[in-house]
């Protein structure tokens, strides 16, 4: 076999996306052959010996699951802090984690996998997958709902603009509104949507790429192919 820069087979062994990956070389976590391994190596899979924090890395079958993500889980697998993380809904054997992020007051669509080249085009922004989501604000008046659609200034940069696709009246005061984005900033929805004199009441994703959440219960999840969402 041809051989491949570390980072990339950390990937697709899924042990962690790329960007993970190269941070693990960095914190000196992944050994080759015995010695500690270093950014930009190249490794063949088929003579080198690998390991991360002590343990072979083999080569694994890609998995994929559309995760219902509920309220009050965290969307990490290791976290000391959290009550719940996504790890606790999944076979303990199998090494897989979350593609991208979904905030813990947040629920919905979330993709776990061992699949790291998905994760990475999935959560890099120059891919422009989209991701949906329902939101239902509480506010005086409708007026600045369409104002999601403008840049705005997060995190030392702009934003790219959101679509408003669907708006739809709930009771007085309330609104259900489906938002599109291309990328995903930190808390991006409730942050603009606080710029804008909104509160969030329910934050949803509903749909990553071509994929949607569809009638999985919180909690659920029903295993996918690359296919179903790029």
């Amino acid at each position: 076999m041809a051989t491949e820069r570390l980072h990339k087979f950390l990937a697709r062994a899924g042990i962690a996306s790329r960007r993970l990956a190269e941070d693990m070389i960095r914190h000196g976590r992944v050994n080759v052959n015995g010695v500690e391994a270093t950014l930009g190596m190249s490794i063949n899979p088929d003579i080198d010996k690998v390991t991360c924090d002590g343990k072979s890395v083999e080569q694994a079958e890609a998995v994929i699951y559309a995760f219902n993500k509920p309220v009050g889980v965290t969307s990490t697998v290791r976290d000391r802090y959290a009550a719940k993380t996504v790890a606790e809904f999944f076979p303990k054997n199998q090494r897989v984690y979350p593609a991208g992020r979904l905030d813990k007051n947040s629920s919905g669509l979330l993709l776990i996998t061992n699949d790291g080249e998905l994760a990475n085009q999935l959560m890099h922004p120059r891919y422009s997958h989209e991701k949906e989501y329902v939101v239902e604000l509480s506010g005086v008046s409708s007026d600045n709902i369409k104002k999601f659609t403008h840049r705005f200034r997060l995190d030392g940069a702009q934003t790219q603009p959101m679509r408003v696709a669907k708006i739809k009246r709930v009771m007085v005061g309330r609104w259900l509104v489906n938002l599109v984005l291309k990328e995903g900033k930190k808390r991006q929805i409730r942050r603009v949507a606080n710029l804008l004199g909104y509160t969030v009441e329910q934050l949803a994703r509903v749909r990553v790429g071509k994929l949607r959440l569809g009638d999985l219960r919180p909690g659920e999840w029903r295993i996918v192919k690359r296919e179903d969402i790029i």
